[in-house]
């Protein structure tokens, strides 16, 4: 028997309840997959909330690591075979079946948790970069929720390449936690921060990484150059009230969307590069907290209270 974390019904981390199965074997097309690791990520909440329904009950999550247990017929991989997913909903759980198409291999050098850590984060992060807007060397950005995540790591991959990186955060232990890793800090909720911005960037920032949302996107119009880009990867206040016209007089370009539609004909790539920066230390100190796959529920209190810095990881 092994462990599965399932909801019955949308609601808070309470809905949350370990289950004993047996994992049937795989199919056609299928491998049996024991996972080492699975990565937190927000869209786990918002699938146990039922903001994106799914088939009740469910099992959320969409991101593991581990190894190869068993294969279906017309699956390349082995048993033994170390390997990994992103966007694969239904990571909560000891064993899974999961469709071999989904699945890539994975490195020696890096282990699982660090693969759950970084992979979906990290290539969210490179859409950043490569897709929602190709970052270029002297570029000025300005990163709205530098203290999540994803923020961080796009804040730390961007300063890498050589823009000059602004980043916001909502307090100041988080101000703390990032000042390091951008060229300016400040707080959000500063009433000055504004006029702080067209100090640093007196025309206007290139490039916006929105990660906020509503309580933050007014500033993040403000503080763009006419002909620069917002890119919205988040919303953790809301979804913003924008104005499309006056952003269209001011050829401001605004974009959103899921992060996989920059990996299409480049997904090989993209995980290259979170593997290389990963090695080469761009990331920085970024480890996980990690917790039993059965206090999943725990972790998602965390994640709701914002109690915790820092990506988030279940082991079985």
């Amino acid at each position: 028997m092994t462990t599965t974390i399932r909801f019955h019904q949308y609601g808070g981390p309470e809905v949350l309840t370990p289950e004993d199965e047996q994992v049937g074997r795989p199919l056609e097309g299928q491998v049996r997959l024991r996972h080492e690791a699975i990565g937190v990520n927000f869209i786990d909440t918002a699938f146990r909330r039922g903001i994106f329904p799914m088939p009740l009950p469910g099992v959320t999550g969409v991101e593991g690591a581990g190894i190869v247990e068993e294969t279906g017929p017309g699956v390349d991989f082995q048993v033994g075979d170390r390997v990994a997913y992103f966007l694969s909903p239904g990571s909560y759980a000891e064993v899974r079946l999961i469709k071999a198409g989904d699945l890539i291999a994975t490195p020696e050098d890096i282990t699982s948790v660090e693969i759950a850590t970084i992979l979906t984060k990290g290539l969210t992060a490179w859409a950043a970069l490569n897709g929602f807007h190709t970052l270029r060397a002297g570029e000025t950005v300005l990163v709205q929720g530098a203290s999540s995540n994803v923020g961080l790591l796009v804040a730390r991959w961007a300063r890498a390449r050589g823009a000059r990186v602004i980043g916001t955060t909502s307090s100041s232990e988080k101000l703390a936690a990032i000042r390091d890793s951008v060229d300016y800090a400040l707080l959000s909720s500063d009433a000055s921060m504004l006029e702080r911005l067209k100090a640093i960037a007196p025309a206007g920032v290139d490039v916006v990484y929105e990660f906020v949302g509503k309580a933050t996107f007014d500033t993040s119009v403000a503080a763009v150059r006419n002909g620069g880009t917002i890119a919205t990867i988040g919303a953790a206040s809301g979804q913003p009230d924008a104005d499309p016209d006056a952003l269209s007089r001011r050829n401001v370009r605004v974009v959103g969307g899921p992060m996989a539609q920059h990996l299409q004909g480049r997904t090989r790539e993209a995980i290259n590069a979170v593997f290389a920066a990963h090695r080469e230390g761009t990331f920085g100190d970024y480890k996980a907290n990690v917790y039993p796959l059965r206090d999943a529920a725990a972790a998602h209190a965390d994640v709701s209270a914002r109690r915790k810095l820092g990506p988030m990881v279940l082991v079985p």
